[in-house]
């Protein structure tokens, strides 16, 4: 993996999945007990390169199959997601690592392999 920790990093905005959406997220998977209520992530963050707008997005539920994409929720500064959709996935995979993109298909910004994260230098210095 290359060092990144000079690059772009991914926006640090946080978010929470409200539980009236939780519902709505499951039924998103096609296919039946692929997904539970408990499944969802509810603590949000923006997965998107630096921005300088207010809105963010954040993945929240990896769908069963891989043309089903991912269901994602999208918020804006100092509010909550209102809604929730399945969007395609990032196609893009990193050359010389075969590490495809996290994001969702047509995301703006650069490839998440292309992004330092501060909470990956984080967890690794926090590994046993």
């Amino acid at each position: 993996m290359s060092d990144l920790s000079d690059g772009p990093t991914v926006c640090e905005a946080r978010g929470y999945l409200p539980a009236i959406l939780v519902p709505l997220t499951v039924s998103l998977e096609r296919f039946p007990d692929r997904a539970t209520a408990d499944d969802p992530e509810r603590h949000l963050r923006c997965a998107l390169e630096t921005h300088t707008d207010d809105r963010h997005c954040a993945l929240v539920l990896k769908l069963g199959e891989v043309s089903t994409g991912s269901v994602w929720a999208s918020w804006s500064t100092g509010r909550f997601p209102e809604t929730v959709g399945a969007i395609a996935d990032c196609l893009a995979i990193d050359s010389d690592t075969n590490e495809p993109c996290s994001g969702y298909s047509r995301h703006p910004g650069r490839h998440s392999f292309k992004l330092h994260d501060p909470l990956d230098e984080l967890s690794r210095s926090l590994s046993y």
